[in-house]
């Protein structure tokens, strides 16, 4: 074995990309009016999207699925031989199928073609040989045709893969813009991810209700605030005067309180609150709550308003903690 070479490696590596944006160029001159009716057939489609495919075409179909899906698009994956062993059975005349394969011929998706012929659903092909067995019996037949694989054999399916996710991948994306799908729609099908918590959370998911908080009025003594506040454990104390937020004392207050003042007892809330404290509204989104937190001042805890009454706080360390 000779020795390693950095540059050498690179430029294989270069060479592998190179051969698979070349592919990818030619599979998108190939575009015609066949994608125009695919993209038709799905978004007219009563049923469901089911993708197949057989090997590493297979593994791409799963893919594709779960981006229809994720963008949108009710989609299933379905292997061909368990599809052969009863799994066609989900499939309805009124879904469309999309099947993949580089030549066509794969013995699992041939067999399957008399039974969806005789269940009567819409057949996409995405193929490499526009005259095969699964080309000629598709209703539309995207062609995925690649000169060459990016294996320096040109065995192994790379470019051909390649070109078929991405035919997938056009699929997907293109149907999510026409059904003007969102953001927030995004989200919710991915409420796990950084995006869905950011758009789905809201402050009212992280509040801590008036029933956990330390609440004393304008003439409250020190020395009680300090209990109530010790009692509760959420680091502030919510000044409020007929149900209205008036102030807050907060842990960080408590310590200059005792570092200005030698004799505390005779002191009240009205005289240590911070008065008119920066708020945040019950309905707000979570994460912009968390920006003001961590822009104005770095607050630790945050009154929470449901309209003009108090109905709790939040804490930026209960927000850090959920990822947003």
């Amino acid at each position: 074995m000779k020795p390693l070479s950095n540059k050498k490696i690179i430029q294989l590596a270069k060479n592998i990309f190179e051969i698979e944006i070349e592919a990818l160029k030619k599979v998108s001159s190939n575009l015609d009016d066949n994608f125009f009716h695919a993209i038709k057939s799905i978004l007219e489609c009563k049923g469901k999207v089911i993708v197949t495919g057989m090997g590493k075409s297979g593994l791409i179909g799963r893919k594709i699925a779960a981006t229809l899906c994720s963008t949108g698009t009710l989609a299933i994956y379905m292997h061909p031989a368990e599809g052969l062993h009863g799994d066609i059975g989900v499939v309805e005349e009124k879904d469309v199928m999309i099947m993949i394969g580089k030549s066509g011929e794969s013995d699992e998706i041939l067999s399957m073609l008399p039974v969806l012929k005789k269940i009567g659903c819409k057949i996409i092909a995405i193929t490499g040989n526009i005259s095969s067995t699964l080309a000629k019996n598709s209703h539309i037949v995207l062609n995925s045709h690649v000169d060459k694989e990016a294996c320096s054999l040109n065995l192994a399916p790379t470019s051909s893969t390649t070109a078929a996710l991405v035919i997938g991948d056009a699929i997907s994306t293109v149907l999510s813009q026409l059904k003007n799908f969102k953001e927030e729609d995004f989200a919710l099908y991915h409420p796990g991810g950084t995006l869905g918590k950011r758009l789905l959370l809201k402050v009212s998911d992280f509040i801590h209700p008036l029933s956990e908080i330390a609440i004393c009025g304008e003439e409250t003594k020190f020395r009680d605030i300090l209990i109530r506040m010790s009692e509760k454990n959420l680091g502030a104390a919510m000044i409020v005067d007929d149900e209205k937020l008036k102030g807050i004392i907060s842990d960080g207050d408590i310590k200059r309180i005792l570092t200005k003042y030698k004799n505390v007892e005779g002191l009240i809330a009205k005289e240590l609150m911070t008065p008119n404290p920066k708020i945040i509204e019950y309905d707000t989104l979570a994460y912009d709550a968390l920006k003001v937190m961590k822009t104005s001042g770095s607050f630790s805890v945050m009154p929470v308003l449901n309209g003009n009454k108090l109905a709790g706080l939040i804490k930026l360390h209960d927000l850090l903690k959920s990822g947003l």
